[in-house]
């Protein structure tokens, strides 16, 4: 029984629009991963994301954050845009051409979820990037893919340009995981293309160093990244745009995360005219509200 549970929850969240969805039992987070993110913390490799060192406990057993927590459910969704910014505009990342992702998804997950409650007796907590999860290392334990040498989780068959999605469930039955996995477990071979393509080398094995990475410093600390490759609003794809497992260049984002018209043409030139007032009007409910019209004006102002 536990099994078709599992089977029809899994179909409902691909009939949905996720690319992949996969089961593990939730618990504590395997030693070997806590040392690693232990070591990644005491190098300094988080630079201005000091929220790494918060909820600790929280962040090594997912049960913390829903009472009777038994299961975590991980989904990967596409974000691949069918249409590209003009290169002669600043670059953004193609993850901001669409709503936030966070209220993106969650307008897709939170209805499919109400339905699996009445219908199986779950309650349940949708976790996305906000809360302190290592959404890695539960999609890697759950089966549906791998950590790159980029450090980016990349599906088979569709690459990395997705978003994650943990919903931790509660109640009603536990439903069967994959096999214990090794988070570590790399299928990139000898391929070191991100690394020598990274503009920041920000690659350093066993875990990427925050403190190079440009799309992490133009998010987070404005007009700080050091040696910029192009003229940039926020974020970056090097690492992703060479990577052999995007060769395919997969599309077919859920409506919820469709492009939306008006990013694809944001100029430098609209963002030196416009108010914050006009800015927050125009952009809400969008990735560039996350770092803010002063923030996108420092970015722009980073000499390449």
């Amino acid at each position: 029984m536990n099994q078709q549970v599992a089977e029809e929850i899994r179909r409902r969240l691909l009939a949905a629009g996720a690319c992949a969805v996969g089961f593990a039992p939730a618990g504590p987070v395997e030693p070997r991963a806590v040392e690693a993110f232990d070591r990644w913390l005491a190098a300094g490799n988080q630079g201005a994301l000091s929220y790494m060192e918060r909820n600790r406990e929280l962040r090594l057993d997912p049960r913390g954050l829903l009472d009777g927590c038994h299961t975590v459910v991980s989904t990967a969704w596409l974000y691949n845009p069918r249409e590209l910014r003009d290169p002669a505009l600043p670059y953004l990342a193609r993850y901001a051409y669409c709503r936030d992702y966070h209220n993106a998804l969650r307008s897709v997950l939170k209805p499919l979820m109400r339905q699996v409650e009445a219908d199986f007796g779950y309650s349940w907590r949708i976790c996305i990037d906000s809360a302190p999860v290592m959404e890695r290392y539960w999609a890697v334990k759950s089966g549906i893919g791998f950590c790159g040498r980029s450090g980016l989780l990349i599906v088979p068959g569709v690459g990395s340009r997705v978003f994650l999605a943990e919903v931790l469930l509660a109640g009603g039955d536990s439903l069967p995981g994959q096999a214990s996995q090794d988070n570590q477990t790399t299928l990139c071979d000898s391929c070191d293309r991100c690394v020598r393509a990274c503009p920041g080398n920000a690659l350093t094995l066993p875990s990427p160093d925050c403190r190079r990475c440009l799309s992490a410093l133009t998010i987070e600390v404005p007009g700080s990244a050091a040696r910029v490759p192009r003229t940039t609003l926020m974020g970056c794809d090097v690492c992703q745009d060479v990577c052999p497992y995007n060769r395919e260049d997969k599309k077919g984002n859920v409506a919820a995360l469709a492009t939306l018209p008006h990013l694809l043409k944001v100029s430098a030139e609209e963002l030196r005219h416009l108010t914050d007032a006009d800015f927050r009007t125009r952009y809400a409910g969008t990735p560039l509200m996350r770092v803010g019209l002063a923030g996108l004006l420092h970015n722009l102002q980073t000499p390449s």
